[in-house]
């Protein structure tokens, strides 16, 4: 079995820990209380605990060491919750982020050594906490998980069947195309969810259109400067099935605004901005709703 440490007890990653924990020894760090149970929910289903250890920081020195360490807290928390794991990494520990947005990839990859594979996971699973220690699971999807360095390219195969107890999980060797065709799909609905304060299956009403179609317009136009092929037609497509999916969702960006929580949105829409200044490429309207979310206390 491998010791595996999860950073970040939201729903994903109570999801994932569910998961991994059937075939693997699996540690949670968390910043709520260690000695309460937390709870896996599946529609009608009963309630299974999460047979995970839920730790603090202060606890890890006296934990095993740990074979795999998965970080599920959000992009702009990702550097500081790696500093203060990176004490506890060994000379071959493998490092897997999972995070809406993009970003971290190259800031991360700098201090690791050459024994040590930097990975990413995506994931379409579909979650939402009823409270602080019950993870709704909510909706199906697809994990793929890819090498983001040299070892971890070398790897994969390797590594997707360590955490083949996640649901339909496979690996790819292009994690970068798959990373920003689910950025489309985030600037399609989080921001907007969240501006307007709807679900997800609200977006496709009519009046949302031509806003859509240009925030993902700009988004391709990113993504051709950086070598990727990415059709307006298919990023719109998979945006629109994502929503009727998971219509009677609120969107992550939705609950943080809501509950007055920073966001993802420089991850999003703020990389689409900062991408446009390098290849002088103009995103006004991806910038337009940068402004607007970074101003949003609450939702009106």
């Amino acid at each position: 079995m491998t010791n595996i440490l999860v950073v970040g007890d939201g729903a994903i990653g109570l999801l994932l820990s569910h998961f991994l924990s059937n075939q693997h020894n699996v540690y949670v760090l968390t910043r709520k209380a260690t000695n309460n149970t937390r709870f896996y929910s599946r529609k009608n289903s009963a309630s299974q605990k999460i047979n995970a250890r839920f730790i603090s920081l202060n606890q890890l020195a006296a934990q095993p060491k740990f074979d795999v360490i998965l970080m599920t807290v959000k992009a702009f928390q990702v550097q500081s919750a790696f500093e203060q794991v990176k004490p506890y990494f060994t000379e071959h520990t493998n490092i897997i982020l999972s995070h809406n947005g993009m970003g971290n990839v190259e800031e991360l990859k700098s201090e690791l050594n050459q024994s040590q594979a930097l990975y990413f996971l995506t994931t379409s699973m579909a979650g939402f906490k009823s409270n602080q220690y019950i993870v709704q699971h909510t909706g199906e999807g697809q994990s793929v998980i890819g090498g983001c360095n040299s070892l971890a390219l070398k790897n994969i195969s390797t590594m997707a069947n360590t955490l083949k107890s996640i649901p339909k999980l496979h690996a790819t060797s292009n994690i970068q195309q798959l990373r920003f065709e689910k950025l489309f799909v985030n600037i399609a609905i989080n921001p907007l969810s969240a501006l307007h304060n709807v679900k997800n299956g609200q977006l496709r009403d009519p009046q949302y259109n031509s806003m859509i179609i240009n925030l993902l317009t700009e988004a391709c136009n990113i993504a051709k400067a950086q070598g990727l092929n990415i059709p307006l037609i298919n990023a719109l497509t998979t945006a629109y099935n994502v929503m009727e999916l998971t219509a009677q969702n609120y969107s992550s960006m939705q609950q943080d605004v809501i509950n007055e929580r920073p966001t993802e949105i420089t991850a999003m829409c703020g990389y689409i901005n900062e991408q446009g200044k390098v290849y002088n490429i103009k995103t006004p309207y991806n910038n337009q709703l940068l402004a607007k979310i970074q101003a949003k206390k609450s939702v009106v």
